[in-house]
């Protein structure tokens, strides 16, 4: 299924810290075809090395997303 990103966030720690070899993660606001929307978590890395931005087409395929 195909998806339009609508929005990024970077997911918010507070006074807590990131565990240790954990990645800094983004909460990825998703639309597919029909509206439905949805939220996945990913990490900021690797959205950065895909190049995906929001207002891009991607792809959802077993939590990997893919750019179109």
């Amino acid at each position: 299924m195909t998806y339009r990103v609508l929005r990024i966030d970077e997911q918010l720690y507070g006074c807590e810290e990131l565990p240790e070899g954990q990645p800094v993660c983004c909460d990825v606001l998703l639309e597919d075809e029909t509206g439905e929307r949805r939220v996945i978590a990913y990490p900021d890395a690797e959205l950065t090395r895909l190049g995906i931005d929001e207002g891009d087409t991607v792809r959802l395929d077993h939590h990997t997303l893919i750019r179109l």
